[in-house]
């Protein structure tokens, strides 16, 4: 079986932490989020290949890629998106990889809990849900008697047909299908919000009579935002524990759960509980908490709570609940 992962958007909410890596690749509890996704994949044993669709900053995800798997024993491959047309059209450039068979689509910048083995053995295609308050951020779906009959993309605020969310996580039994669907929204330049939308492409083949089924899920962690990433990042460090590199520590007090990287240098300074500290940092009289420190940054006479800092940066002073990077502090 192939999983389709599709890693090519900027990160714009993200940004200025994404200006020098790709979204997918900054670190949440230690390890890039894309590798936590990753390892489910591999791990799971019933998937023979992955095919990644890159863009922005694709070379650095293809080597981390390349050199983190290289004994893993599944294949992966790799296509280039060259514009940000939309999910439908991210995913229809795996198109030849896939072919026809069955395929799993898994987004990126999203880490999930839940039973892998039990949605493959679904009977039907499906489609991973869960409730959410804000319908307006998300592709919605509307079932009965256990099958979906309706998906909407990012209704509009007021438009209600259920609080379940496509949580970005999909099984299709016939690929061949669902390519054909996406290749129908392309010639006929059927667009959602100027895109060619997967969840438009999935609607077609319920309409067509393709039976589909939602899967709840039980923990699904979007790392798409500033303060989802910061929460996602706590609560795995939380599960997880602490993980620890090779580092110098000099008159210094950790507070559980913390990970810190390697090479890093820390003086005279309290960190946790909820930090990551990654490679090459180095803090010098310091506090810091639920915070997220990104690498070879340096960080002196500071006190960070809820902060996201980018790579190669310093900071000094009282900040809360902001990130930054090159210079420029966002709220958020």
């Amino acid at each position: 079986m192939k999983a389709i992962i599709p890693v090519a958007g900027i990160g714009t909410r993200l940004q200025p932490l994404t200006n020098k890596v790709p979204k997918v690749l900054i670190n949440v509890a230690g390890r890039p989020m894309l590798f936590h996704l990753i390892d489910e994949l591999v791990k799971n044993g019933k998937i023979d290949a992955v095919i990644l669709v890159v863009g922005y900053l694709g070379d650095q995800i293809i080597s981390a890629v390349n050199n983190e798997y290289a004994d893993s024993g599944v294949k992966f491959e790799f296509t280039e998106q060259k514009e940000m047309l939309g999910l439908g059209h991210a995913v229809y450039h795996a198109k030849e990889f896939a072919k026809d068979e069955p395929v799993i689509i898994i987004l990126g910048d999203t880490i999930f809990e839940f039973d892998l083995n039990a949605m493959l053995s679904c009977p039907t295609s499906a489609i991973g849900v869960k409730d959410v308050e804000d319908t307006s951020r998300f592709g919605i779906v509307e079932s009965k008697d256990g099958l979906i009959t309706k998906m909407i993309e990012k209704p509009a605020p007021g438009v209600t047909i259920s609080k379940s969310a496509i949580a970005g996580i999909y099984f299709i039994k016939e690929g061949r299908r669902l390519f054909e669907a996406i290749e129908y929204l392309m010639y006929n330049n059927i667009r959602t919000k100027n895109e060619y939308q997967l969840t438009d492409a999935l609607m077609k083949l319920v309409e067509d009579g393709v039976k589909m089924s939602p899967f709840e899920i039980e923990n699904w962690f979007d790392c798409g935002k500033p303060e989802t990433l910061l929460s996602t990042n706590n609560y795995l460090l939380n599960r997880d524990h602490n993980i620890e590199g090779e580092y110098l520590s000099v008159n210094s007090k950790f507070i559980e759960p913390v990970y810190i990287g390697n090479n890093c240098k820390i003086v005279d300074s309290t960190i946790g509980p909820n930090v990551v500290i990654t490679d090459g940092v180095t803090i010098k009289n310091s506090t810091i908490k639920n915070s997220l420190i990104c690498e070879d940054s340096e960080i002196e006479n500071a006190e960070l709570d809820g902060v996201a800092l980018g790579i190669g940066e310093s900071i000094t002073g009282k900040h809360e609940n902001v990130m930054k990077a090159d210079e420029i502090i966002t709220k958020f």
